[in-house]
Order: C-alpha cells, then sequence, then structure tokens
C-alpha cells in the first residue's frame, strides 16, 4: 500500500543497464561516482484502499455503493419473549339490610278519607345496604389502577316485604334502585327482561306490585378507580395492599296515596322491607393503569464474525470504533412500555466468555416497532430509536471475538404512563440483534496490512557496493525519495523488513530498510495531505545484495498521531486514495557489477 506499491515498481529502475552485452568477460567493473541519480518514472496512479484491503469471504465487514466501510451482521435467529398480567378475582359477598316504608303518621279519621281520595304522591329514599368492601392484592405487577373491567360481574338484588306492608300497600308505583356512580354497569334483568340504568346509575322498576318478591340482578361491566364519584362511592387500589370500595345501594320509593290502605297502616306493626344483595366472585379481566410485570429473558440470541480479514488479525491490531453500534430490533404487542436491563458479551470459538458489559436501563415502545441502538456516543435518532449510551461498547469487537451476544436480559414494565391490559393474555416480544456501524476509527485503533514485494533478486544479485569511508553509508544505499498525497482519515506508519529470496526476513545486519516519516492524514477524507518521503535501502557488506529479492512492508493506520487525531472520519474504499508524486531514486556510493556469469 501506500509508497510502497510505487516503490517497488521503481526503486531499482536503471540500476541494471540491461542493454550490455559483454558476452563471457571475466572481470569485476566498478561504475559510476557518488550521488548519481537513476532514471525512473515520477508518479504513481492514485491507490484506494479498496486496492489494499481485501475484505475476503467474511459476513460483517462490507462496502455500500457510496464506498463507505461498514459494519452489518444480523442474528440467524429471532428471539421471542412473552409478558403477562396476571387474572385476579374478587371473591363474592352477601349484604342484607331492612329498612321501614314510611306511609306517613296518620291517624285513621275522615280526613284521612279525604286525603284517600287524593291522588297525590308519596315520595321518599332511605338506603338499603352499604357494599364497603376490602379486598387484600399484594402482587406488585400493578403499581397504579384507573379502571378494572370484570368478567361475568352479577349484583343480584332480592327484596321481600313483610305481611302488614302487603295489607296496607298492594302497588307500589316507581321504585328506583340507585348503584354506586363508580361501578360501570353493563344493564339489569328484572322478570327476563333487559332494562338499562339510566345516567344516573339508577334502575326504575315501575308497577311494583307487593304480592311478590322483587328480584332483578344487575351485570357490571367494571369499576372506576381512584376517582370519588358525585354520590361519595369510590374504589381505592394502593400497591402491595390492594383494594378499599366504599359504595351504597340506595332505594326510592314513590306510592300513589290512593293505593295506600291508611286503616291498615295505622294497625300495622311491620312496614319493612328486606334485601339481600349478592356480589359474586369478580373475576378482573382487564385493567387501565400502571403495570410492572417483570420477566428474566436469558440469552437473545448472538452474532458470529466469520472469516475475519487478515488486516484485522495481525498481531497488534486494535480495532477501536469509533462508534459502533449493537441494535436490538424490537417488535412488541405488549399494551405498556418496557424498561430492559442486560449485559453484552463477547465469546472465542470455544464459547468462553472474553469480555462483559452491563447495558445500563433502556426502554422499548408499546404496540409495534423500535430499536434499542447501544452506542459508544450519544447521537440524534429519528423515529423509535432509543439510544443507550455505553462509553466502553467497544471493548466488546476491539479483540474480533468469534461472537457478541445479549445476556442476563430482565425486563419490567415501564410504569411512567398509563395502558389497558388485558389480564392473563400473553402478549409477546421478539428481538433480533445485530451489530452495524459505519467504519471510523478511534483514537486507539491499530489497523495493519502486511504485503510483500518481492522478486527483484535477478536485478541486484550481481551488484555490490564498492567499500568507501567517505560515504554516509560504509557500503553504499538506495535512495527513494517522493511526495505522498494521502486521502486516506489515519496516519500511516511504514515499517520495512527486507526479505531473501527464500521469503526469510534479512537481518538489519545484513540489509536495512529504512522508512523517514510518518504520513499525514487527510482531516475529512476528502482533501489531500501531502507528506515528503524517504525510503533508503542500506546493504551492510559488499555481498549483502546477493540473497535479497525484495522488501515487507507492515503498514500501520492510526486514527491519532501524538496529539493529533482525525478519529471519527468514515473510511471509503473508493474516494480516499494515496498516490506517490515526484518519485526520485537515487543510489549513493560506487557500485561494483560483477560481469561473469
Amino acid at each position: 500500500m501506500l509508497c510502497a506499491t510505487a516503490f517497488s515498481m521503481m526503486l531499482l529502475t536503471g540500476c541494471i543497464d540491461t542493454d550490455y552485452d559483454l558476452g563471457d568477460i571475466d572481470m569485476t567493473v566498478g561504475v559510476g561516482g557518488e550521488n548519481i541519480d537513476l532514471p525512473s518514472d515520477n508518479t504513481t496512479q492514485g491507490i484506494c484502499l479498496d486496492d489494499v484491503l481485501d475484505l475476503g469471504e467474511n459476513n460483517f465487514l462490507k462496502v455500500a455503493e457510496d464506498g463507505n466501510y461498514y459494519i452489518d451482521v444480523i442474528d440467524d435467529n429471532e428471539f421471542v419473549a412473552h409478558m403477562w398480567v396476571n387474572q385476579f378475582t374478587v371473591p363474592s359477598r352477601t349484604y342484607k339490610g331492612t329498612y321501614k316504608i314510611n306511609l306517613g303518621d296518620f291517624a285513621p279519621t275522615s280526613n284521612m278519607k279525604k286525603l284517600q281520595k287524593a291522588d297525590d304522591d308519596i315520595e321518599f329514599n332511605a338506603p338499603m345496604v352499604d357494599l364497603d368492601f376490602d379486598y387484600n392484592y399484594t402482587a406488585s405487577d400493578i403499581t397504579a389502577l384507573e379502571y378494572i373491567g370484570v368478567d361475568n360481574g352479577q349484583l343480584s338484588i332480592s327484596l321481600s316485604f313483610a305481611n302488614d306492608l302487603k295489607k296496607a300497600l298492594s302497588n307500589i308505583k316507581e321504585m328506583r334502585f340507585s348503584f354506586p356512580q363508580c361501578i360501570v354497569c353493563e344493564k339489569a334483568v328484572y322478570k327476563g327482561e333487559t332494562i338499562n340504568l339510566n345516567d344516573a346509575n339508577q334502575l326504575v322498576l315501575n308497577n311494583v306490585t307487593t304480592a311478590n318478591d322483587v328480584e332483578f340482578v344487575l351485570y357490571i361491566q367494571g369499576i372506576n378507580i381512584s376517582k370519588t364519584a358525585t354520590d361519595g362511592s369510590y374504589m381505592n387500589f394502593t400497591k402491595g395492599k390492594g383494594f378499599s370500595f366504599h359504595g351504597e345501594l340506595n332505594i326510592g320509593v314513590v306510592v300513589k296515596e290512593s293505593a295506600v290502605d291508611f286503616d291498615q297502616v295505622a294497625e300495622s306493626k311491620d312496614l319493612s322491607v328486606s334485601g339481600v344483595a349478592v356480589l359474586n366472585g369478580m373475576k378482573v379481566t382487564s385493567a387501565r393503569g400502571k403495570f410492572t410485570p417483570t420477566r428474566k429473558f436469558g440469552k437473545v440470541g448472538g452474532v458470529a464474525l466469520r472469516n475475519i480479514p487478515s488486516f484485522l488479525t495481525e498481531e497488534g491490531c486494535n480495532l477501536d470504533l469509533y462508534d459502533p453500534q449493537l441494535n436490538v430490533d424490537i417488535y412488541s404487542d405488549v399494551p405498556f412500555a418496557n424498561l430492559m436491563t442486560g449485559a453484552i458479551v463477547s465469546k472465542d470459538s470455544k464459547g468462553k466468555v472474553i469480555t462483559r458489559i452491563d447495558v445500563p436501563e433502556f426502554s422499548y415502545k408499546a404496540n409495534g416497532k423500535s430499536v434499542a441502538s447501544v452506542r459508544r456516543r450519544n447521537a440524534s435518532t429519528a423515529g423509535d430509536t432509543t439510544i443507550v449510551v455505553v462509553p466502553n461498547l467497544c471493548d466488546v469487537i476491539r479483540d474480533l471475538p468469534d461472537s457478541i451476544a445479549l445476556i442476563d436480559l430482565v425486563g419490567r414494565g415501564d410504569d411512567s404512563q398509563s395502558a389497558s391490559v388485558e389480564l392473563g393474555k400473553v402478549y409477546e416480544g421478539r428481538m433480533r440483534l445485530s451489530v452495524a456501524s459505519g467504519i471510523a476509527l478511534g483514537n486507539d485503533a491499530v489497523v495493519i496490512y502486511k504485503k510483500d514485494y518481492t522478486g527483484w533478486n535477478d536485478e541486484v544479485k550481481d551488484i555490490s557496493f564498492v567499500e568507501s569511508k567517505d560515504s554516509i553509508y560504509r557500503f553504499g544505499s538506495i535512495k527513494a525519495t517522493c511526495e505522498v498525497e494521502n486521502k486516506i482519515p489515519a496516519y500511516l506508519t511504514l515499517h520495512a523488513t527486507p526479505v531473501d529470496v527464500h521469503g526469510n526476513d534479512i537481518s538489519n545486519d545484513q540489509v536495512e530498510v529504512i522508512v523517514e516519516s510518518v504520513i499525514a492524514a487527510s482531516k475529512n477524507g476528502v482533501n489531500p495531505v501531502t507528506t515528503k518521503e524517504v525510503i533508503t535501502i542500506v546493504p551492510k557488506n559488499s555481498n549483502a545484495l546477493k540473497s535479497f529479492d525484495g522488501v515487507r512492508f507492515t503498514i500501520t493506520m492510526r486514527a491519532k498521531n501524538g496529539s493529533a487525531s482525525v478519529a471519527g472520519v468514515r473510511l471509503n474504499a473508493y474516494k480516499q486514495t494515496i498516490k506517490v508524486l515526484n518519485l526520485k531514486v537515487q543510489k549513493n556510493g560506487k557500485i561494483a557489477v560483477d560481469l561473469n556469469d
């Protein structure tokens, strides 16, 4: 990569004049003096990152249409979890009450007979029974309630009239039964007929004969909670304790004076009505309120990183991404938002945990799709995405594990808002884990790429420098100078190792390759920055080049060089290039050419 490619093509251009035809002359010739320029091309074509970084068959590192590198790997399996709020039943209760019909404190006189002829109404109201009850409910998955809906809730009413009352009053013009207004009533059934209640939550019966008992059933839909109704009725709920209900069943009676036998009233001893109200066991099947059911979900799948490219596996590499993202794509039909905690782990090929990072509590929405995006840095988002900031997130990916998983998930209902819930219904949440990130280097990133440039031995094996005490290098040198134009947002450090014809490293005692400068980074990945570079090949003895076959370059990419940093700039495979300009190759020292076969 970098000027290495150009250097490899041009470094030795002109070192051997291939037009010589000296036959079998058995002699060694000393050629040239000090500081003789060798001819070479002086400019290379731009080399883009895609020409250098071989992605291979990996499943996670990709190139977008615009050339930007990105990570995209998704779990093959969708994780399904379930959550529910249990139904419960309010036990049945029986209430009894007796009250006296007040038909007036009249004496049987002639005036009474006149009153009997009147058609005025006698009207009065009286409480029948108190319906108060308490119900102990200690489950902690309901924190507040506004309403409960019940299945087949029934309040059965039975009234019987005392014999004296039956004699004094045979017909009641109107009976009004007023139920607690916090109760949501569906209907009443009287003598097989359905009767709707009026807006005041009253059941009105007309022309009731006292000869028979009055029986009807009130069907209850639900009960409003917390707010006290205008009639003073209420139901309260306290988390961990339960319910407290207060309300009265009142009765109103209207009779015509003409229907009253006042002689019987004067003689009667018992003008009472006895009532029995039976509230059946009400199964609570729905509710509006705030809910915090807790569920442990365990492991939510995992993503595997396969066929990792070699430039990320070299010793010393550190995949410190500027802002990696681990996304949990969620679909939930739970009617309330949920809060979740868990941990991200990286594992080796044997399933052993390498790194574990606890994830702070995050929320996902009710009834629909959302994304919990675990990131290294905060960012503004659009749509139903929740950002979860984990500053050390890169620790799970920097050493390129075999897999990454989200484990030890614990979810609970988010009780910051009210929701309507079907109790006992099993709601479903589906989750899928993915890793997604544009590739931008962080300050600690180290990407290492190695490349051999060899095949030079046929050109240099017969060359040796004549020893000189006056030269900078005792046995001379070959030096390439150039300007490197860099559009890559990374500082590039070259380390060069000479190699022999067998591909083995040549020790610095034999040949040394010196690279002087770190190639400066483009600040934005668009505008180039130019660095002067010098690469020098230094033989340490007169025969050092006989086995020399080329150079093995180790190119290190970093976002930071000293205090200077270009962290956070996206890498692009096609637009970010490196180009060598004004290349000059120069030999220093006298060359001895062996012209023997």
